[in-house]
C-alpha cells in the first residue's frame, strides 16, 4: 500500500509539472496515468504471507522424467556458480594433464608460475573457475630443458575443450572461444584478469621471440574460453537466473478456478495463492504443468487469487494479474 501511494504522489507530481510546462492538464491524460498506476498496482502489490517453499521441486509437483533430469542439470549449473579451487587441468586436443598450483603476484607485478614446468598455475587472488569474472590459468612454455605443459598451447581451436577438476573431485569444462597474442609489457590486464558478466577462464604462456636481454619471450599468448554449461544455455536459451512469464487469464467460475500455461519447457508448476479475509494472499495449492490448469474450490467464484509460475530452477514469476470476485 505505500508503495501504491507513492506512485500516485508521483503521478500527481508528473501531472503537476506537465500542466506546468504546458500551461494545461488534459482530462484524459489524468485518467490513463491513473489509470496505468492502479493497474500496475493491482499487478506489483501483494500481501503474501510466507509460507515455506519445499526444497526439492518433486515433493511439491507431480514430475515427468525427462523434466527430474533438467532439474538435476539445473542444480549442476547452480552449484557451479560458486566456483571450484582447480587441482588439475586436462586439455584433450594437445595431449595435456597437469596439476594445478596456486600462485599469486611477484614482486615485479607480474604474475607467478610454478617453477616446475609440467605445472600450472591458477591466480588464486583472482576469479574462481566458475564464477563470473576471467579466472587465469598460466605455464611455461619451455625451458632450457626443452618444451614445457603449454608448448602447444597455440595449436588450440574453436571449440576445444579444457576440463578442471577441484579439490573435492568436481568437474568444469571450458570451450575455448579465441586466442590472441599481446606484448608482455603491454597487455590488457583488465582484459585478461578483470571481471565480465560470463563465466571465463583465460590461459596464458609465453610466445614470440625470446628476448635475453629482458630474460623473457616479448609476447604473451592468451587463449580465452568460457564454460560450457554456459555455451549450451545460451544455445537453449536458458537462464538460471531468469524468472518465467506469470499465467495468463485467471479466472473462476462455480466451483474451479483455471489460467491459461505458460508456453516454456522449463516451467514444472503453478502455485496458486487466494486471499484471505484480511486480503493477504496465501498459497493454497500446488498444480503439475502436465496437469489441468484448474484448481477446484466450492468458494471459487467467490473469492480472490493469483497464479504464479515455477520453472526447473525453482524460480517463481510474478504474480499473475488477479482474479478479483465482485462480490468481494
Amino acid at each position: 500500500m505505500k508503495k501504491f501511494m507513492l506512485l500516485i504522489i508521483g503521478v500527481i507530481i508528473w501531472l503537476v509539472l506537465a500542466g506546468y510546462n504546458n500551461n494545461y492538464a488534459n482530462t484524459e491524460q489524468v485518467e490513463e496515468a491513473m489509470n496505468e498506476v492502479v493497474k500496475e498496482a493491482q499487478t506489483s502489490e501483494v500481501n503474501v504471507e510466507e509460507v515455506e517453499k519445499p526444497d526439492v521441486l518433486s515433493d511439491e509437483f507431480l514430475l515427468l522424467d525427462s523434466q527430474k533430469e533438467k532439474i538435476e542439470q539445473a542444480k549442476k549449473v547452480q552449484n557451479t556458480q560458486e566456483g571450484i579451487n582447480p587441482v588439475k587441468v586436462e586439455i584433450p586436443a594437445i595431449d595435456v594433464s597437469a596439476n594445478i598450483e596456486n600462485v599469486g603476484i611477484l614482486d615485479n607485478g607480474q604474475m607467478g608460475v610454478p617453477e616446475d614446468i609440467s605445472e600450472v598455475g591458477w591466480f588464486e587472488p583472482g576469479f574462481k573457475p566458475g564464477t563470473k569474472g576471467n579466472s587465469v590459468l598460466a605455464g611455461h612454455v619451455d625451458s632450457k630443458e626443452g618444451p614445457a605443459i603449454f608448448f602447444n598451447l597455440d595449436k588450440l581451436s574453436k571449440g576445444d575443450e579444457i576440463i578442471l577438476t577441484g579439490k573435492d573431485g568436481e568437474k568444469l569444462t571450458f570451450v575455448v572461444t579465441g586466442k590472441e597474442s599481446y606484448p608482455y609489457q603491454n597487455s590488457p590486464i583488465e582484459k585478461i584478469f578483470g571481471p565480465t558478466d560470463s563465466r571465463s577462464l583465460n590461459l596464458i604462456t609465453c610466445t614470440g621471440t625470446f628476448n635475453r636481454s629482458e630474460g623473457t619471450h616479448e609476447d604473451r599468448l592468451v587463449v580465452s574460453t568460457v564454460l560450457k554449461e554456459d555455451v549450451q544455455e545460451k544455445e537453449e536459451k536458458v537462464n538460471p537466473n531468469e524468472v518465467p512469464d506469470a499465467p495468463t487469464n485467471v479466472n473462476a467460475s462455480g466451483n474451479f478456478l483455471s489460467w491459461h500455461a505458460v508456453r516454456d519447457e522449463n516451467v514444472v508448476g503453478y502455485r496458486i495463492y487466494k486471499a484471505d479475509q484480511n486480503g493477504s494472499y496465501k498459497q493454497v495449492e500446488s498444480i503439475s504443468s502436465i496437469e489441468r490448469k484448474s484448481y477446484t474450490d466450492e468458494n471459487a467464484s467467490t473469492s480472490s487469487y493469483y497464479v504464479t509460475a515455477v520453472d526447473i530452477f525453482g524460480n517463481e514469476s510474478a504474480p499473475s494479474k488477479k482474479y478479483i470476485s465482485e462480490k468481494q
